[in-house]
C-alpha cells in the first residue's frame, strides 16, 4: 500500500475528533523536544532551518523522519536537493538555532557563515559544532495538512562522545537537560 493511500485513510478520522490547532500547539508545547538544523546543499541551492520534529524510524535501514513547513522556502530546497544533515544542537547553540528559526531575517548564505560547517560525502552541509550530525538521503515525503513528512536513509554521522549538555526545547522556551538518579 503506498503512503498517500495510507495517509488518507488515516485523515478521515482523525479530522472528525481532531482538537482545535490553538490547543494542539498549547498541548505540545509541553512536550520536550531536541532542537536540531536541518541542512541542504545542492542544484536547488543552499539553504538550513531549525526543526524540532526530527525522529528515528528504524535501524535496518538506518532511518529517520523530519517534518518541515511547505510554506518554508527549505521545503522546496529540501525536495529538490534530495539531501540533508540533521544537526543536534548543544546547550551553547541557542544563539544557532535562532538564527536558522529566521531571527534578524539574516539572508539564508550569511546563516552558514557564523558557525563551523563542513560538507558530508553528500554535498550536505553540517555543523562541526553539532553534538552529532547525520548525512541523510530523501527516500520518500507524504504531504500532510501543512507539513511534508520526509523519511531520509542515513548514510553516515559526525560527532564526537562529549560531555556537552543537549539543547531542547519546551514550554515555547530553550532548555537543556540534566542527569536524573534511576
Amino acid at each position: 500500500m503506498s503512503s498517500a493511500v495510507s495517509v488518507a485513510a488515516i485523515e478521515s478520522p482523525i479530522a472528525d475528533a481532531a482538537i482545535d490547532a490553538t490547543s494542539f500547539r498549547d498541548a505540545l508545547s509541553r512536550a520536550v523536544t531536541a532542537v536540531t538544523v536541518i541542512a541542504t546543499d545542492g542544484a536547488g541551492g543552499r539553504a538550513g532551518l531549525t526543526c524540532s520534529a526530527v525522529c528515528s524510524v528504524s535501524d535496518s535501514p538506518p532511518t529517520v523522519l523530519f517534518c518541515i513547513n511547505r510554506r518554508s522556502a527549505a521545503n522546496s530546497v529540501i525536495k529538490s536537493n534530495g539531501v540533508v544533515s540533521i544537526n543536534w544542537l548543544h546547550a551553547s547553540q541557542a544563539a544557532v538555532s535562532q538564527l536558522f528559526a529566521g531571527a534578524g531575517a539574516v539572508p539564508m548564505a550569511q546563516r552558514f557563515d557564523g558557525d563551523s560547517w563542513d560538507v558530508f560525502p553528500t554535498g550536505a552541509p553540517y555543523s562541526k559544532s553539532a553534538m552529532v550530525a547525520l548525512d541523510c538521503k530523501v527516500v520518500d515525503q507524504i504531504e500532510i495538512g501543512t507539513h511534508s513528512v520526509f523519511v531520509a536513509q542515513v548514510c553516515g554521522s559526525a560527532g564526537a562522545e562529549s560531555g556537552d549538555t543537549p539543547l531542547v526545547y519546551c514550554r515555547r522556551s530553550y532548555a537543556t537537560t540534566q542527569p536524573v538518579a534511576a
